[in-house]
């Protein structure tokens, strides 16, 4: 498919913008942070703290020129840029499904250039307890079928039955870096582990504290006493909320576990870039993480399993090249990332482009 382009395509001030933070003029010597927001993921939150300090979006639109302009990353890096000088956007947040060939982060170096990429990854089963909390909130608006209605087994059936799209709750952080809506195969989860390792820093739950405040905020010398507080204390941070599988059957929640698992073997290698990544920028303060792998660790939690892990397979820097894609296969898909033609991507979600 491709976009319908309208006749007068042109930048719009982002929705819900601080009023406090416009008016300031761009600065060469500023960094532009470009976040992937991925659902559930507390980019939301990450906005949160951007939008204190600068004019930043919740979700780029495509629709307004925010982001998603060109396949050529060249060509969307300039509009990002421009936007900056222009309008004073220093916060772009992109938060819908990446296309296979759509290049983010970006590759070369000029394309880079000013800018610096984020991404949040929460463990899987907590991202699931999540939506199920939504879905149990708001049936209304998240229901897609009869089914979407009650205890967590109902979810669990329309979720393996109905196809959702886009926005299909399961294994969402590897189909939205992979850009699958088809079931998720191994050179899926290697495709999103290749986006992950261009990212300039990737969050996890355990880190999210020590990212923040040691290195997103002093990009541009953010400071506040609520946001980019480094005498704050940090941790991980616990919900009070009722887990909505605590009265669940365990043998619903160990097949959920199973469904889950190239979430989670994503999410270990994005905790070992996490950890990799902060300890290269010098952070000190960086809570400890746990070697256990997630997918082990949440099978205990949640049945009455319990299981050894092989040294080899602990979640540690030694053992990173376990968790690490193909070189050659990440080499190859930058080649294509990086020799995009500068066509309009077509996109499905928030604040895209209609289909012609």
């Amino acid at each position: 498919k491709k976009p319908r382009i309208p006749n007068n395509w042109t930048y719009a001030t982002p929705m819900f913008v601080n009023p406090s933070t416009k008016g300031f003029p761009p600065d060469p010597n500023k960094t532009i942070i470009v976040h992937y927001h991925m659902q559930h993921n507390a980019g939301t939150s990450f906005y949160q703290i951007a939008r204190q300090f600068t004019v930043a979006t919740r979700a780029c639109w495509q629709t307004s020129k925010h982001c998603s302009v060109s396949y050529d990353e060249e060509v969307e890096a300039e509009n990002i840029r421009s936007n900056y000088y222009k309008h004073g956007v220093q916060y772009v947040s992109y938060e819908n499904m990446l296309p296979p060939r759509f290049p983010l982060p970006f590759v070369s170096e000029s394309a880079r250039e000013g800018l610096f990429f984020t991404t949040i990854m929460r463990d899987p089963m907590k991202r699931l307890i999540t939506w199920l909390r939504q879905l149990q909130k708001y049936p209304g608006m998240m229901a897609t079928t009869k089914k979407d209605v009650g205890a967590p087994p109902d979810f669990f059936w329309s979720e393996m039955e109905g196809n959702r799209g886009v926005y299909k709750r399961e294994n969402l952080n590897v189909r939205w870096l992979s850009g699958t809506l088809d079931d998720v195969t191994p050179d899926h989860v290697n495709i999103a582990k290749c986006r992950l390792q261009l990212f300039d820093l990737v969050i996890v739950d355990t880190t999210y504290d020590a990212a923040v405040n040691d290195v997103v905020c002093p990009l541009n010398n953010w400071r506040g006493s609520k946001f980019c507080n480094s005498t704050k204390a940090r941790g991980e941070h616990k919900s009070k909320k009722i887990n909505p599988l605590n009265e669940t059957d365990s043998h619903f929640v160990g097949a959920w576990i199973e469904r889950l698992r190239p979430s989670f073997e994503l999410y270990d290698y994005a905790r070992i870039l996490s950890y990799l990544q902060l300890k290269e920028r010098g952070v000190k303060d960086i809570p400890k993480m746990s070697e256990v792998p997630s997918y082990i660790a949440t099978l205990e939690r949640y049945t009455d399993l319990k299981l050894n892990t092989p040294k080899e397979s602990l979640v540690t820097l030694k053992n990173i090249d376990r968790f690490r894609p193909p070189k050659e296969f990440c080499d190859s898909l930058k080649k294509v990332w990086g020799s995009n033609a500068d066509e309009v991507p077509y996109i499905n979600g928030i604040g895209t482009l209609d289909p012609q």
